[in-house]
């Protein structure tokens, strides 16, 4: 009889395989870092590829692309119209400086430095039509590892990548004077100046894939250098003619013209708007794989001359015509917006105002239809050159459909240049007075606000009234009206009128006479030294935390030009405190954005001192 405590035969062949294993991989690292450190593998780009090394490489791309095409999706609008001959024509102007000098063109051989790469790239006239149009995009959007093919040179706004697609497309039907003719701008005979490199100017860090913040896992962070200006994929700076590549996409007179109307219109641009895009595209904080590789290469004294020469040029439009969208529909967002939707006014921000508001606002009667689509299209998808901070762009361009995009990005282009966008909405206020009919509104009001030039003057969380435009009250009574705004009182007070009725009230309180708000008795006075501080942070931010200046949006110069924008200079503590404690509390809606970040970022004494100081300013004036 087996004892119990005597075991049975043990197998030992699993065990042997395991130790076999164990010590075939040891001795395969060992070789493989005897190989590496004793340079036994050659590196050199010389020899070419074997073919089985050829095919693992090629099949390997072709198959990862296909898979990233795929997950873009079918979603309408998710590819524009790859036919448009200005989109067609932009991304000739982008091949032309940047992908030809390793990918060639119709007829034309490519470089011996690009021949002399291991893998070598393509001469895309042969390949390009066995991709689709959606591959064509992940390659130039994500490029290829282990071979020298870049990722798009920005970290967004990778709707500009769709124009070169559009253009490959093209080249294997093109001849090499038709290449010639869409990639190559002659600026021959034209008053373009040349603009001297002179001295490199500030140096800046780049902000490009996040790489100049962090360690390098291909190496040490010193051994690359984020900086502008550079030296650029081509010395446009160092050229000392950096006009001749603007002029590829802008022209010389600055109207976009040469890409139908697809690159912006300059010459409705002032210099230091100009300069200042010109400055964030090279450093990577304004996204753009386009403009990076021109802009990275100007001079600090070149970025400020280019800027000159486009502003001093006359307003015009491209002349380009909007066959696309109807601008009878454009007419009606553009001047009235859609109260049912909250939707403003476009003139409400971009009128002959926009550029005295220190936002960035820029200017959009006879701006081209092309741009002005393919931005909509890219603040709809969440993807725009644009820095951080306050921007309802997204927010309304999601609102609308592709049709209603055309439709005001055709209109636009159709207006003169000095079209001063006034809004239709709302309407001005009448000279004799209001009716009967506004006045019993004003005394419905009074239940909250109080009645009289001293609307809000008693109450500690209705906000003073008379402090604010008229088109920023329309716009609040729309996102009651749509239940944006979660204030159930004033939801049902929108409810209860129409919106003929909302914009004449809004007209009314808008130009009556400013009123000081009563101080309310209740609240402690605050110390001096905190109010100090509290001025400090709204005057100039704390950039340490992600917290700009207040007053960059809610002073005197920005509240004026864009009447959206609500005033605080003089509104009752409370109620500032309130709006900022629900800020930081809950997801605000898109269109407000950022203040929810910028407001979960303040501490709640900080938000109440912030109250407190505004409240002790004397109301900006109308």
């Amino acid at each position: 009889m087996r004892s119990p405590f005597t075991t049975g035969p043990v197998s030992t062949g699993p065990r042997l395989l395991i130790g076999f294993g164990a010590v075939l991989l040891v001795l395969g690292m060992g070789a493989a870092a005897t190989v590496m450190y004793f340079g036994l593998v050659p590196v050199s780009a010389r020899p070419p590829h074997t073919a089985v090394t050829a095919a693992v490489l090629h099949d390997t791309f072709r198959a990862s692309v296909a898979r990233r095409a795929r997950e873009l999706g079918t979603a309408p609008g998710t590819v524009p119209d790859l036919e448009d001959p200005g989109l067609i024509a932009l991304g000739a102007r982008h091949y032309g400086q940047v992908c030809s000098s390793c990918h060639g063109g119709p007829g034309l051989g490519q470089s011996p430095v690009a021949l002399s790469m291991r893998p070598r790239p393509q001469s895309l006239p042969a390949v390009v039509d066995s991709f689709s149009a959606p591959e064509l995009y992940v390659i130039l959007r994500d490029g290829v590892r282990f071979t020298a093919m870049p990722s798009w040179p920005s970290d967004g706004n990778f709707n500009e990548i769709w124009a070169v697609v559009a253009f490959l497309r093209q080249l294997p039907e093109m001849t090499p004077e038709a290449y010639r003719a869409a990639t190559v701008t002659d600026v021959a005979g034209t008053d373009a100046p040349a603009m001297a490199w002179t001295r490199r100017g500030p140096q800046r860090p780049l902000k490009l894939h996040d790489a100049a913040d962090s360690a390098d896992a291909a190496g040490p962070i010193e051994e690359y250098l984020y900086s502008v200006p550079s030296t650029g994929w081509r010395p446009i700076g160092l050229q000392d003619v950096p006009v001749a590549y603007c002029a590829a996409c802008h022209g010389t007179d600055g109207t976009g013209a040469p890409t139908g109307g697809q690159a912006p219109n300059l010459s409705l641009l002032d210099a230091d708007t100009i300069a200042a895009r010109l400055r964030a595209y090279a450093d990577g904080t304004r996204e753009s794989g386009m403009m990076a590789t021109v802009a990275s290469s100007l001079s600090g004294p070149q970025i400020e001359a280019v800027a000159a020469y486009y502003a001093d040029l006359p307003d015009r439009t491209a002349g380009a015509p909007a066959d696309r969208g109807d601008p009878e529909l454009g007419a009606v967002l553009v001047r009235q917006g859609d109260f049912a939707r909250a939707l403003p006014a476009c003139g409400a921000c971009h009128g002959a105002d926009a550029g005295a508001s220190g936002l960035d606002v820029p200017r959009l009667a006879g701006q081209g239809a092309g741009f002005l689509k393919r931005r909509l299209d890219g603040f709809a998808a969440g993807d725009g050159p644009d820095p951080e901070g306050w921007n309802p762009m997204p927010a309304i361009a999601r609102a609308l459909s592709q049709q209603e995009r055309a439709a005001v990005a055709a209109y636009l282009d159709g207006l003169p240049v000095d079209d001063p966008l006034i809004p239709a909405r709302p309407p001005a206020p009448p000279a004799e007075g209001p009716d009967k009919e506004i006045v019993d509104l004003l005394l419905n009001c009074s239940a909250c606000h109080d009645p009289g030039p001293a609307l809000g003057a008693d109450r500690d969380l209705s906000p003073n009234l008379t402090l604010q435009s008229a088109a920023y009250l329309d716009h609040q009574m729309a996102l009651f009206d749509a239940g944006r705004r979660p204030v159930g009182t004033m939801q049902q007070a929108a409810h209860e009128m129409t919106s003929d009725q909302i914009g004449r009230l809004s007209a009314v309180l808008g130009a009556a006479p400013v009123a000081q708000s009563g101080l309310d008795p209740e609240r402690a006075q605050r110390p001096d030294f905190e109010l100090a501080e509290a001025g400090t942070l709204a005057e100039e931010g704390d950039p340490a935390r992600g917290l700009p200046s207040c007053l960059s949006c809610h002073g005197a110069r920005p509240t004026a030009a864009v009447g959206l924008i609500p005033r605080l200079d003089g509104q009752r503590a409370r109620y500032i405190e309130g709006r900022l404690d629900y800020f930081a509390e809950t997801a605000a809606p898109e269109v407000l954005a950022p203040m929810t970040e910028i407001a979960a970022r303040l501490t709640g004494d900080e938000r109440a001192a912030l109250a407190d100081w505004f409240a002790a300013r004397p109301p900006l004036t109308k």
